[in-house]
């Protein structure tokens, strides 16, 4: 007998090659579940390394590789699933996001713009206490919290100059 044909009858990267199918159907499953198919990057690519593994054995001995191959294609497959769930749930939580922080600068600014202008309307409507013939009274100036309302303007308008270039 040839060694070749030895080789041949041999199982050289079969053992490789019956695991990385195995793990690389499994994370191919573990890859189409919605919210969790990004976690079968692990196991496609330990799949991947062990198909890998078989392959180049095989090759070595000229031994048979058909399940070698496909062991190789789920696992490709597999970790190419769970690479794109994983990009989009990134992408997703990335836009979510951005949405809460333009929702929450939107609210502020419309809200908050006027809740101020009421709070200065009724500032200078207030007249001052010491006019007032009530004793025990708290001192309130009401240009100093106009002119204080004023500078808490300016900044937020600094700041969103800075925000935006």
């Amino acid at each position: 007998m040839n060694t070749t044909e030895e080789l041949r009858g041999s199982g050289a990267g079969q053992g490789f090659g019956v695991a990385g199918f195995v793990i690389g159907l499994i994370a191919l499953i573990i890859s189409f579940i919605p919210c969790l198919g990004m976690y079968a990057i692990v196991p496609g690519v330990i799949a991947l390394v062990f198909s890998a593994v078989a392959f180049n054995q095989a090759s070595r001995a000229s031994a048979s590789r058909g399940l070698i191959i496909a062991a190789l294609v789920i696992s490709i497959l597999a970790t190419f699933i769970a690479s794109w769930q994983l990009v989009m749930i990134r992408r997703a939580t990335t836009g979510i996001g951005r949405v809460g922080t333009e929702v929450r600068d939107a609210f502020r600014d419309d809200i908050g713009d006027e809740i101020r202008e009421k709070v200065r309307r009724a500032l200078e409507e207030i007249p001052d206490f010491e006019e007032l013939p009530l004793e025990d009274t708290i001192e309130f100036d009401t240009e100093e919290m106009i002119k204080e309302l004023e500078r808490l303007e300016k900044e937020r308008e600094n700041d969103e100059g800075s925000r935006n270039p």
